[in-house]
């Protein structure tokens, strides 16, 4: 088995887990869901590999994710809290930084550094960098966005950040 066929697998077993409990999904999904957790180190890598692969990386999802990610992070601050303006955009600042949503993500035990597709030099003895995590997270979110719509996202958005 290959290093692509195992990111698969391994991204199956991931997305059964909570928060997003999907099993069984069909090929194209799970292709998302493989591109939303793998680094462009990687798929730079896999492009001088003999034969070259072509392996989608995360950076469009996480453009999708990352707007999905500060809509709901705004709407929660409307909506959950009393604040002007001033105050809300600084609520909403430090719910959507790399640091708060990375920190987030490893408080609800959501692995995502064992499943992340990474170039060499890109992980360390602690996992991913804190910026590749919530990257990554936020690019999850533009795939749940993308196939599931928004109010799948708002859950899980809600149930890691919030």
């Amino acid at each position: 088995m290959d290093d692509i066929e195992q990111h698969e697998r391994n991204v199956r077993g991931f997305l059964a887990k909570k928060p997003f409990c999907r099993k069984g999904l069909p090929k194209e999904e799970i292709s998302i869901f493989c591109a939303a957790l793998t680094h462009d180190s990687y798929t730079d890598e896999a492009t001088k590999l003999q034969p070259p692969r072509h392996v989608e990386s995360y950076e469009r999802l996480e453009f999708l994710g990352d707007a999905v990610v500060e809509l709901l992070a705004c709407d929660h601050v409307y909506s959950d809290t009393d604040y002007r303006e001033g105050k809300m955009t600084d609520y909403k600042q430090s719910i959507v930084t790399n640091g708060e949503i990375s920190r987030k993500v490893q408080d609800y035990g959501l692995d995502i550094d064992s499943v992340m597709l990474v170039g060499h030099g890109h992980r360390n003895p602690d996992g991913i960098s804190e910026k590749m995590r919530a990257d990554a997270f936020e690019a999850l979110v533009g795939a749940v966005y993308h196939l599931y719509g928004l109010e799948e996202a708002r859950r899980i958005v809600k149930e890691v950040l919030f």
